[in-house]
C-alpha cells in the first residue's frame, strides 16, 4: 500500500497508524535518509558526509522491493513526483498496490510546525552539513522546497485509489481506509 500527499497532510501519521492496525512494516523515504544521516554522524559533533535525497531513495525503493520479493506487505510512504515515474513504476513491480492520498487544508502550517520541532534538523552538524545557521532558516527553506514538491506531486495512479482528509481526524474514518486498503491482496 502506498500512502501520498503533500508535505504536511499527514501521511506518515496515517501510514504509521495503518502499519500498526494492519501489523505489517512501515516504510518511509524520511525514515530511511534519518537513518543515513544517522550513520553519517548527525547526532555527534560532524557528519562524515550528507546522503543525498536520491541515495535514500534508491534505498526506501530497495526494501519496498526487497520485502514485496520475500511476499511480504508493508506500507509505505513516499510522494510521487511526476518526473520520477519509474519511482512508482519499480513499487507497482514488485507487487500489487493500493494507493491512499492523504489532503489537508493546513498541509504547510503543519509541515513547518513539524519541522521546527524535528530533532533531527536541530542538531548542529546536520545544521552545519547543509548550510543553515537556525532551524528557523532552514524551515523557510524548507517550506519552499515542499511547496514545489507539492505542484510536482504526482495525482493520478494505475491501481485503486482512495482520498483520505486529515484535517481533522480521517474522513473516511480509519476503519473504511483499512476496510479498502484491504479488499485487495497486497
Amino acid at each position: 500500500m502506498l500512502v501520498t500527499g503533500a508535505p504536511g497532510s499527514g501521511k506518515s501519521t496515517l501510514a504509521r497508524q495503518l502499519s500498526v492496525a494492519l501489523r505489517v512494516p512501515f516504510v518511509a523515504r524520511d525514515d530511511i535518509r534519518g537513518g543515513l544521516l544517522l550513520t553519517a554522524g548527525a547526532w555527534g559533533d560532524s557528519l562524515e558526509r550528507t546522503p543525498s535525497a536520491d541515495e535514500a531513495i534508491e534505498v526506501f525503493l530497495g526494501q519496498i522491493e526487497q520485502l514485496l520479493s520475500q511476499g511480504v506487505s508493508c506500507v509505505a510512504e513516499y510522494l510521487v513526483r511526476t518526473h520520477r515515474p519509474h519511482d512508482l513504476e519499480r513499487i507497482l513491480a514488485a507487487g500489487d498496490c493500493v494507493a491512499i492520498i492523504t489532503e489537508c487544508e493546513n498541509a504547510i502550517e503543519r509541515f513547518a510546525e513539524r519541522n521546527r520541532d524535528d530533532l533531527l534538523i536541530s542538531q548542529p552538524a546536520v545544521l552545519d552539513a547543509i548550510g543553515f545557521e537556525s532551524v528557523e532558516a532552514h524551515t523557510e527553506s524548507a517550506i519552499d522546497r515542499m511547496r514545489q514538491a507539492e505542484s510536482e506531486m504526482l495525482q493520478v495512479f494505475p491501481v485503486p485509489v482512495l482520498k483520505v482528509d486529515t484535517t481533522d481526524g480521517y474522513d473516511p474514518p480509519i476503519s473504511e481506509i483499512v476496510s479498502f486498503a484491504t479488499r485487495t491482496q497486497l
